[in-house]
């Protein structure tokens, strides 16, 4: 029984690393894991508030199937988020989905051509590539400068835009830089991107996740320019496994694409009801958001100082400060090894420390990263900090 072909370059490099930590701790090791950027893995949970509607929805009778697009409550509540956010938009022009992954695919599934391709930037979340080679058309990517806060190259970004683009991916807060991208970058891209006639399609899952400047969202900065604002629960509000996202299509909701994302969402029935019912509940009180996030973040930003001061003490390693998100993003300036999955892997073997190689995020050819996430507590971020110091030290680096 074969497996299909389109399937040959399909990765998924943080979940991938899993396999050969499993091995790991098979021989009685254990392992430190910085890979996976699941809150509910450490010690961050979702609002009690959220959770208690949850359960009300359940005990309300809400498990039967709902409106293909999204239930119309959570829709409003978008709206009146994305209101906050600076930017107006309707319930008829929010879409739910089961998570942005589902969100994704079927935006991709309903829009692309084989001959056709996408602008994502290097470095990205694996998975805006592996769905481009899934639906056999061309994921084509722009830079991200490095020496520059890891900021979009907009020069770049015209090289590579053709007539068969379809659409430009913007993920900011970034996954995996923790880059926050400058709103004077965000406004050259819409600008390119309506010049060209192309959707932008802005990933914006991190952003109530951030330790300084807050992120301007591209909803805010379209103007006549179609773009496609996604967002969820999972991050922001430490539900990854409760899979209820959303995709707002400013600017393109009478068009074919919509209509053609609409079909495919009726295919597969639904998102989760009771999901749907406790983030609306969720968006609805902004009141209680704002008692329970400044809490998580007093949390996460001295784990992301933590982070960024050890791994630019380790000779050999230099790291960009994150703005956002709860990932870092160090570069390998020096060792043995022949690329970061080598890097990586021994890593894990030797010292039980599991991070995810760089190369899984379609970082820029020849050059070797690798992505912690700062999630964990002190307590276990120094002794992986340590583990990797003395790695580098023994391997001369």
């Amino acid at each position: 029984m074969k497996a299909g072909t389109r399937l040959s370059k399909v990765k998924y490099a943080i979940r991938d690393v899993m396999l050969a930590a499993k091995q790991v701790e098979a021989s009685g090791k254990k392992v430190l894991k910085l890979n996976l950027g699941d809150p509910n893995a450490y010690d961050f949970d979702v609002p009690p508030y959220v959770k208690k509607a949850l359960v009300t929805a359940l005990d309300s009778g809400k498990s039967g199937y709902c409106d293909s697009q999204g239930d119309l409550a959570l829709r409003n509540a978008v709206v009146k988020q994305n209101s906050r956010r600076g930017f107006d938009s309707s319930a008829d022009e929010v879409m739910v989905c089961s998570g942005l992954s589902e969100g994704l695919s079927m935006l991709y599934g309903a829009a692309m051509e084989r001959h056709e391709n996408v602008l994502i930037p290097s470095p990205t979340y694996p998975m805006y590539e592996s769905l481009a080679h899934y639906y056999e058309f061309e994921p084509r990517f722009y830079s991200c400068d490095e020496s520059n806060g890891w900021q979009p190259d907009v020069d770049d970004l015209r090289k590579k835009m053709d007539e068969h683009t379809r659409f430009v991916i913007v993920i900011n807060p970034n996954n995996p830089t923790g880059a926050l991208y400058d709103e004077k970058v965000l406004k050259e891209i819409i600008n390119l991107a309506g010049e060209f006639g192309v959707p932008v399609v802005s990933d914006e899952i991190y952003d109530e996740l951030y330790f300084g400047k807050k992120p301007v969202s591209m909803g805010k900065l379209a103007g006549d320019v179609p773009c496609i604002v996604m967002n969820g629960l999972s991050k922001n509000y430490f539900a990854p496994g409760w899979r209820i996202g959303w995709m707002t299509f400013l600017n393109c909701s009478q068009s074919p694409l919509f209509e053609a994302v609409n079909q495919v969402s009726r295919i597969r029935l639904c998102s989760s009801s009771v999901g749907q019912a406790a983030a609306a509940h969720a968006l609805e009180n902004e009141g209680e958001y704002a008692k329970f996030l400044p809490a998580q973040l007093a949390k996460l930003k001295p784990r992301r100082d933590l982070a960024f001061k050890r791994l630019n003490e380790i000779n050999g390693l230099s790291c960009v400060k994150p703005e956002g998100a709860f990932y870092a993003f160090p570069r390998i300036e020096s060792g043995p090894w022949v690329d970061d999955k080598e890097f990586c892997l021994d890593l894990l073997k030797e010292k039980g420390v599991l991070t995810v190689f760089g190369s899984g995020f379609a970082e820029a050819q020849g050059s070797k990263h690798f992505r912690i996430v700062f999630l964990p507590p002190e307590d276990v971020l120094n002794p992986a900090f340590d583990a990797i110091e003395e790695f580098m030290k023994e391997k001369g680096a």
